[in-house]
């Protein structure tokens, strides 16, 4: 299984390798938009007007108590959710990114892997039994979202697993005010059932637990290919910030700190991404074959 935490991590660690930050853990279990949390670990070196996060959760630094261990912060920084925390929980003081960030970096990237631009999708189907007077089929609200309509095919009568499918021109999705079916143009044995299926946009998680194959649609084969986007986009950000005036702590010569270095990663992950996206669309189109018949 793999989850939108897991993800995240990918995604670290495709940006930063085996670097560390600096962590605590939380010691004392707190509900969402606490102001107050306290530590298990020495508090020594986190100050005031610095970032911590803790899951989806960011915070800003308010004041301390070091002999308490305990933090003063303002909750919801960067417009992240304001969550609960669990004893045990791994805090990160002055992240080089937080989760929130990379959360929702994996989310867009989501969303975009089913835009036209790209064209990968989540192939999901459902069955009914055959309409032998009409040969019309509605669409069930659980595929209000489908993009298009991939495949029809019905059981042959009398066998469990024999699929009979029809050609594209066999069948019309007919969409409108109040209309959302499936008309076939050929008459289906009674007895059985018909298949469809069909392309639909992949789904933002909801949390850090959420199950990205099963609830967000992508397959076991895509899952790495968002946090190669997410880290692509890191690279681009982080030369911007690193040649801002205010963040030069000392004169240096343009030989000393190349300003292209961080780009042309990002560039070559770039054409990564766009390999593993093709590879995955090459993978869909095998999978689903187009019938054409008169």
């Amino acid at each position: 299984m793999t989850t939108m935490q897991d993800m995240v991590n990918d995604t670290r660690r495709l940006m930063y390798g085996s670097m560390t930050e600096k962590i605590n853990r939380i010691s004392v279990a707190a509900s969402g938009g606490v102001e107050e949390i306290t530590l298990e670990f020495d508090i020594t070196g986190i100050n005031e007007g610095m970032i911590v996060s803790s899951g989806l959760n960011v915070w800003y630094v308010r004041g301390a108590q070091p002999t308490e261990r305990k933090l003063f912060v303002i909750p919801g920084m960067e417009g992240a959710p304001e969550a609960g925390v669990s004893v045990g929980d791994i805090l990160r003081v002055k992240p080089r990114v937080t989760d929130w960030y990379l959360f929702s970096g994996l989310n867009d990237e989501i969303r975009s892997l089913s835009s036209p631009v790209s064209g990968l999708f989540a192939l999901k189907s459902w069955t009914a039994d055959v309409d032998p007077t009409y040969q019309s089929y509605d669409v069930p609200t659980a595929a209000a979202n489908m993009i298009t309509l991939l495949r029809v095919r019905y059981r042959l009568p009398g066998t469990p697993d024999v699929w009979v499918d029809l050609p594209n021109q066999a069948w019309r999705w007919h969409t409108g005010t109040n209309v959302n079916r499936i008309q076939l143009l050929r008459n289906i044995p009674v007895g059985t059932e018909v298949e469809f299926v069909y392309k639909a946009p992949f789904t933002a998680a909801s949390s850090l637990s959420t199950n990205v194959v099963t609830e967000c649609g992508l397959a076991e084969t895509m899952v790495d290919i968002p946090p190669i986007g997410v880290a692509a986009t890191l690279l681009r950000t982080t030369e911007s910030r690193r040649t801002q005036i205010q963040t030069q702590g000392d004169a240096r010569r343009a030989d000393e700190v190349p300003v292209s270095s961080n780009t042309a990663a990002a560039g070559q992950m770039m054409r990564y991404y766009e390999a593993r996206i093709n590879e995955e669309y090459a993978r869909l189109m095998a999978r689903t074959p187009i019938f054409r018949g008169i």
